[in-house]
């Protein structure tokens, strides 16, 4: 293992490559639903103060960082019945100061927006905390991703602490669908989350998977309710992703579908239009309010690949590139070994130049010549 950074302990090597040259990978074939883990060559570190950017040119300004991979809901599409396997043990977590100096790095090279997620992100102790410590190291655009299940005690500490809005995961406001969905959920709770972040003055926005035989019916009031609370709706396309992969294809709906579902809402007939340097969603204004949207994030039908410009990092410290792959490299192995600044700034720009062009959700990871590995991706894994 000579030349490698610091005792890492990567499971497979590849051939050293320049860090903006795209890397070819081998195929991946365990069952696992964890991260593979990439080696990373000893001639990648870094002095360079330029943003960070993957092979295709795409400039990451995002992160999405996972802070638990556990959460207090099963949600059908996200996780096993049972729940996974293969949680991170409380040593293997990324501590708050582990999770700051990464920040601290990826600000220096361009990071402008971090969003906190899980698992469920408000099942770590300490959360408040760790907001304040993100504020404090340069990052002012600061949300969540949550269920809300626990958000009426801390939506007005998150708001104090710099948290600047929040994203609900919220698939039905009829009870026993939400629990059906959920396995176990209580809308009541959920309810009682968004009341008190409209109290914190958090901004809101909602996000609802479709499915076809579960929600597809319940789109408008989904929408029409979401504006009534001041938020903005969502509607994801289900992926062919861990769990998402094992429900009938017959419960994804596309883009047009959605749309067509939402006709009583008289949106906008033009394509609907992404925020700029933010996440995936792409809106549409109502005719007749031009202040309320509807969100579209459609990754199969109308993929948005081509101006990606996030990385996620999971809550054990590994850099995932791409939501539709489980490989990765290790941030975390690197920080307790002692690494300076240059080696996390390399490592990071060596993940990226192994980030494909799009997620290749067209193909099969059962066609035996496919290096694509989505169905294996464990979602609440890895931060969604």
């Amino acid at each position: 293992m000579a030349g490698l950074l610091p005792s890492l302990w990567y499971r497979r090597a590849v051939q050293t490559t320049s860090p903006r040259a795209r890397v070819r990978l081998p195929l991946v074939t365990s069952e696992s639903r964890r991260a593979v883990h990439e080696l990373v060559p000893a001639d990648v570190v870094q002095r360079s103060s330029e943003p960070l950017a993957d092979a295709e040119g795409r400039v990451v300004r995002y992160l999405r960082l996972s802070v638990t991979d556990r959460c207090d809901m099963a949600c059908t599409y996200c996780m096993p019945a049972g729940g996974e396997d293969e949680h991170g043990l409380r040593e293997e977590l990324l501590t708050f100061e582990e999770i700051t100096r990464l920040v601290r790095v990826l600000a220096a090279h361009g990071l402008r927006r971090v969003r906190l997620t899980g698992g469920e992100p408000l099942v770590r102790r300490d959360v408040v905390a760790l907001v304040q410590k993100i504020r404090d190291a340069g990052i002012e655009d600061v949300w969540m991703t949550t269920n809300a299940s626990r958000l009426a005690a801390l939506a007005s500490p998150l708001r104090e602490a710099g948290l600047v809005g929040v994203n609900v995961s919220i698939d039905s406001l009829d009870p026993d669908r939400f629990a059906k969905i959920t396995r176990g959920g209580r809308l009541a709770s959920v309810l009682a989350g968004i009341e008190a972040a409209r109290e914190a003055s958090l901004a809101l926005r909602t996000n609802t998977v479709v499915m076809r035989s579960e929600n597809l019916g319940e789109l408008a009031a989904l929408a029409r309710w979401a504006w009534s609370i001041d938020a903005t709706p969502r509607f994801i396309e289900l992926m062919p992703i861990g769990e998402g992969a094992r429900l009938p294809s017959s419960e994804r709906v596309g883009a047009g579908e959605m749309r067509e579902a939402l006709g009583s809402l008289e949106l906008e007939t033009s394509d609907a239009a992404a925020d700029t340097d933010r996440g995936p969603a792409r809106y549409l204004r109502s005719k007749r309010d031009p202040q309320r949207r509807v969100g579209f994030i459609t990754a199969v039908s109308d993929e948005f690949c081509a101006s990606c410009n996030r990385v996620r990092l999971t809550s054990q410290g590994e850099v995932r590139p791409c939501l539709a792959s489980r490989r990765a490299v290790s941030l975390r192995e690197l920080l307790r070994d002692g690494a300076g600044d240059d080696a996390i700034v390399g490592a990071l720009r060596w993940a990226l130049a192994g980030k494909g062009a799009g997620h290749d959700f067209a193909i099969t990871p059962r066609d035996a010549s496919s290096d694509v590995d989505h169905e294996r991706v464990g979602m609440s894994l890895i931060g969604g």
